[in-house]
């Protein structure tokens, strides 16, 4: 016999099943369909949810579900509607949105028997969640757009960056309200936003999902994988001594990081993947980049050079066909219109739905209202790989604007108190590499911090040179995972979330496109032919083409600053 209530503080909400028989692939039924994903115990909390049931249907659908819900020892809970709640045992609880009963009404009448839940979907809503106390869960989403929700538009999707603010207030002042994170999570997407939504104090307990698990004919399966991927997820925090380590950011990307080493380690590391790089056998990575205008034949030649191959597509359109066959993609705001921005939205989310490393490169971001606004968005949606920026941008983006003022999409008056404090946390705080680049460039993947003093001032000269080391660096990206493919047995999918054993990572794959370009530069600049700017261009162009392994060993500048 089942308890007749719940032990609501023991509840473990890894995967949580919403379901949805209209989500059902053809011929399949609904209760076999249930009773198959409970079946090998991968399925921690069921939801029932018939919006368009009947009071009294839905009442016979929650009993029968009940039945199998029991005989696996998995909490039931219904989707707003209370009377079905009540007529039910009190084992079985109630979700309730913010447009439903008041929680706490909610609470007075179901007694603090029944488990209660209540979706979040701001960090106010949060705050009062936390705050009154009556909710034993929260739901936080809609982290993407999904299929159960028609009426779910761009502007309503919270994203990685959004999901993770609402999280951390889920646990302030010594109340912690228990979240799972909702809307659009599915094989693909899962990992990287249980990373992404993970701040310095707080976790998410786990995901709901509908048509990840209802619409499959093999619902067992669906939920053994998802149970893999969130097993996964908390198996990195655990092994981590704060969400914020250098594990928990890299399972981000799915491609762990190495222990840290020393600066002969690294320049060794981005030597090797060069030549890897450099061999025809495995083909140029597609690198697409949504850039600007201005620089987007500069960027495209330089991709070239580096032995990638660039699409400039813009378009919203095919960004889930073209992310398929893609090595990396690069979001550049330097001249962002509509229809670019609303290109970047769809591409961020195919790149991240493929699992494909993802470079924001937000010119001039600080400067107007309009760019931090498009550049939090892009944040807020997409789990970003790499975030590149002058001291300006990235400062906007850290909260510390007042330190260096922007002049349109270069960095204006003042200098930053402290780079290497600046780049690490917000590499923590946004879940991503960071590369400050400037006189010295700064790399980092939240713990450790790597200097570059290589580069030349005539980069500086001419338009689009920070733009084409953001393709650059995406190359170096994909080829750091094409590595990893290509190693075969060093490398083997979880729940379609890639975990590389191998020793080069992705901060590896960035200062690889880093070095190249900048040490490109060095050569460039000492040419004969080269008088300034205007020759400077087709120098560097060719010298990007013949940069070789042999030359980081030779002239790389790196340091590493700390580990």
């Amino acid at each position: 016999m089942p308890p007749s209530t719940l032990d609501n503080s023991a509840v473990d909400y890894s995967v949580y099943l919403v379901t949805g028989r209209e989500l059902l692939p053809p011929g399949v039924d609904y209760y076999a369909s249930l009773e198959l994903c409970l079946s090998q115990h991968n399925v921690s909390v069921v939801q029932i949810r018939e919006k368009d049931a009947e009071t009294n249907e839905f009442l016979d659908i929650a009993r029968r579900s009940l039945e199998i819900c029991d005989r696996y020892g998995v909490p039931m809970l219904i989707n707003d509607n209370l009377s079905v709640c009540l007529s039910l045992p009190e084992r079985v609880g109630l979700h309730i949105g913010q447009e439903d009963i008041p929680v706490a009404e909610a609470r007075r009448i179901l007694g603090d028997k029944r488990l209660l839940g209540i979706s979040v979907k701001t960090v106010e809503q949060a705050r009062v969640a936390r705050e009154e106390g009556k909710a034993d869960y929260a739901g936080v989403g809609p982290c993407y757009g999904t299929l159960s929700k028609a009426g779910i538009t761009e502007d309503k999707v919270i994203g990685c960056s959004g999901a993770q603010r609402i999280v951390a207030e889920l646990n302030r002042d010594g109340a912690r309200v228990p979240c799972v994170l909702i809307g659009g999570l599915n094989q693909k997407t899962a990992a990287r936003t249980l990373f992404g939504a993970t701040s310095a104090t707080n976790a998410p307990d786990g995901i709901a999902v509908i048509s990840a698990i209802v619409s499959r004919t093999d619902s067992d399966k669906a939920a053994q994988e998802l149970a893999d991927i969130v097993r996964t997820y908390k198996a990195g925090l655990a092994a981590s001594a704060t969400p914020t380590s250098t594990h928990g950011i890299a399972s981000a990307f799915a491609l762990p990081s190495p222990s840290p080493h020393d600066a002969s380690h690294y320049k060794t590391a981005a030597a090797n993947l060069l030549a890897f790089h450099r061999q025809a056998a495995h083909g140029p990575p597609l690198i697409q980049a949504i850039t600007s205008h201005v620089s987007s034949t500069m960027s495209a030649n330089l991709a070239l050079a580096f032995s990638a191959s660039p699409i400039m597509s813009h378009e919203a359109a095919e960004a889930a066909d073209l992310s398929l066959a893609l090595g990396a993609l690069v979001l550049n705001i330097g001249t962002i219109s509509p229809a670019a921005r609303d290109g970047m939205h769809a591409a961020g989310t195919a790149a991240n739905r493929n699992r494909k490393p993802v470079v924001l490169d937000p010119v001039g971001g600080g400067a107007t209202q309009f760019r931090r606004d498009v550049v939090r968005a892009l944040l807020d949606r997409t789990q970003v790989t790499l975030l590149k920026g002058n001291a300006a941008e990235l400062a906007s983006i850290a909260g510390r604007a007042d330190e260096v003022s922007s002049r349109g999409v270069d960095s204006g008056s003042g200098q930053l108190s402290d780079p290497v404090g600046m780049v690490r946390a917000l590499a923590q705080k946004e879940r991503c590499l960071v590369l400050l680049s400037g006189k010295t460039d700064y790399l980092t993947d939240g713990t450790t911090v790597l200097t570059s003093e290589n580069g030349h001032p005539l980069l500086g000269a001419i338009t689009g040179s920070g733009c084409a080391l953001g393709v650059t660096v995406a190359a170096g990206l994909a080829a750091a995972c094409n590595l990893v493919r290509s190693q075969g047995s060093a490398a083997e999918s979880l729940g379609n979330t890639l975990v590389a054993h191998g020793h080069v990572d992705l901060l590896v794959g960035a200062l690889t496109g880093l070095l190249a370009m900048t040490i490109a530069s060095e050569k460039a600049a000492r040419r004969d032919d080269v008088k300034g700017p205007g020759t400077f261009i087709p120098a560097l162009q060719d010298e990007l083409a013949a940069v070789s392994a042999e030359d980081i060993l030779q002239f790389a500048k790196i340091n590493v600053v700390s580990s």
